[in-house]
């Protein structure tokens, strides 16, 4: 188990998330996995891993596992990509630590029977060292892999503390893929600078989709932005004037949210198409059984509720 101060702090941060201390959602939709893809299918998900790190202390503010939760949480995860998310060809992920740890859960998939994955992840600058990344399977084949807007400033600090992730794809099609993870909402309330960073990443993002819209594009990951939310919103809407296609849109209304905020479904988690991919898109899917599961997210370290968003995943032909 973690420090007694470590365990402390996390039990804190899951309290203020859900609401009153100790509280867990009512009337939570039953635990489901999404549908096996089809045969001819290929599929696309983003999930976010609940702050996937080791048994080291890299940074400050770094709160590395002992080494019997680490495995537990790479062993709960495999069992999660494999039973409830059905093994996609492609997992664009949030929040994990380094490559190695990367490649120590792709095994983990293995051991489990699922496929053989190959990991993906370039550093960023996150001061707990967060990062976004890729694990990919056949028949997927990737050409190349480059961090966008890595060297972009703002205030005299990274413009993205997590650069996107732009992945080209050779198959199952040719693509480019490119994963987030937006700067978060801390903070927004009481300091105008974090909604103005907030805006230029989205700005950025969008503006570099729009000019690569005439190609196979997906943009995906967690915006940390949701509708109807004020100023919280702002990074979708800004998104949204991309020209890319939404897939949600796909979804019935009831069911579009990835995660709970005070127990309150948002939707976080996104999977913004082309038009060249939006043609060839057949469904889209929703896991439950992760958000709004803080006393079991929190009091398992992540072992038995693995994180605290959904699954989202998109099918193609």
């Amino acid at each position: 188990m973690t420090s007694g101060r470590g365990a402390a702090l996390w039990l804190l941060l899951g309290a203020l998330a859900a609401g009153p201390a100790g509280a867990e959602c009512r009337d939570l939709a039953a635990p489901r996995a999404v549908p096996t893809a089809a045969e001819g299918q290929w599929n696309l998900a983003t999930f976010n891993l609940w702050r996937l790190r080791d048994t080291e202390k890299n940074s400050p503010i770094d709160r590395p596992l002992d080494d019997a939760v680490y495995q537990a949480r790479l062993d709960a995860l495999a069992g999660y990509i494999v039973d409830t998310l059905k093994a996609p060809v492609l997992l664009a992920v949030q929040e994990v630590e380094s490559l190695a740890i990367l490649e120590q859960l792709a095994e983990r998939v293995t051991a489990r029977g699922g496929p053989r994955y190959r990991a993906r992840l370039l550093e960023g600058h996150d001061p707990a060292g967060m990062d976004v990344a890729l694990l990919h399977r056949a028949p997927a084949e990737v050409g190349g892999v480059r961090a966008l807007f890595a060297d972009q400033r703002f205030r005299n600090q990274p413009l993205f503390s997590r650069p996107p992730l732009a992945v080209s794809l050779t198959a199952p099609r040719e693509l480019t893929l490119v994963i987030v993870h937006l700067r978060s909402a801390n903070g927004l309330g009481e300091k105008p600078w974090v909604a103005e960073k907030r805006r230029r990443q989205a700005a950025r993002l969008a503006e570099w989709s729009r000019a690569h819209s005439d190609t196979a594009l997906a943009v995906v990951g967690d915006f940390n932005s949701a509708p109807d939310s004020g100023a919280f919103s702002e990074p979708l809407t800004v998104m949204a004037a991309s020209g890319l296609y939404n897939s949600w849109d796909k979804v019935k209304p009831a069911e579009r949210y990835s995660y709970r905020h005070r127990c309150r479904p948002q939707t976080l988690d996104y999977v913004w198409l082309s038009e060249a991919l939006k043609a060839e898109l057949q469904g889209v899917a929703v896991s439950r059984g992760n958000a709004g599961r803080y006393d079991r997210l929190y009091g398992s370290d992540g072992t038995e509720v693995v994180s605290d968003h959904d699954g989202l995943v998109t099918y193609f032909e």
